[in-house]
């Protein structure tokens, strides 16, 4: 089973389809949240009960996971891990990131994460780096939920983490499709 680091967008993606816990469950990964992205990764949006058209910010709580033993905490252990976490910080200018991408180099883990600049400093690092747009493609060959069902997760990714995926990020046309297949 492979350990992923979670960053704070991916969290939040995942966090905000409303399917966080069985998607990490389905993909059988060791999912692993440095401390510095739960620092970060405090909020998402949902609709107003008041009137459904207008979001309001909810915290987003992870300790459910955590508790379960589905998402684990992680923080820079060795003098290693915290030398690259200072020298990222330094390229990246986000404590989560760099965390997380230190923590995934020195042992070895694959990181999730949608930002540009942290893709490719990862891919330089010889990291493993997955896409929200790959893991929910996984998470749909695994689960098999409808159209309908497939269309609102993604659907409310893209509302509720202000996330859409940018046609060169990989499964773009699957994503694309998934939304509109499921609006008919």
């Amino acid at each position: 089973m492979p350990a992923v680091i979670l960053d704070a967008c991916g969290t939040l993606n995942l966090y905000a389809s409303g399917q966080f816990v069985p998607i990490l469950t389905a993909l059988r990964h060791e999912w692993y949240l440095p401390v510095a992205v739960e620092k970060e990764s405090q909020q998402y949006r949902q609709p107003d009960p008041d009137d459904p058209e207008k979001l309001i910010v909810l915290p987003i709580d992870l300790l459910p996971s955590m508790n379960a033993g589905i998402l684990t905490r992680c923080d820079c252990e060795s003098d290693e891990e915290t030398e690259l976490n200072v020298q990222l910080a330094a390229r990246i200018g986000d404590d989560g990131e760099s965390m997380g991408l230190a923590i995934a180099k020195c042992r070895g883990w694959s990181v999730l994460t949608d930002d540009k600049k942290a893709r490719r400093i990862a891919t330089e690092l010889g990291l493993g780096v997955l896409a929200t747009t790959e893991v929910m493609k996984q998470w749909s060959e695994i689960v098999k939920p409808s159209a309908a069902e497939l269309s609102a997760v993604l659907k409310a990714i893209e509302r509720f983490a202000n996330y859409t995926p940018g046609r060169g990020v990989v499964n773009f046309d699957w994503w694309v499709d998934s939304i509109t297949t499921g609006e008919k």
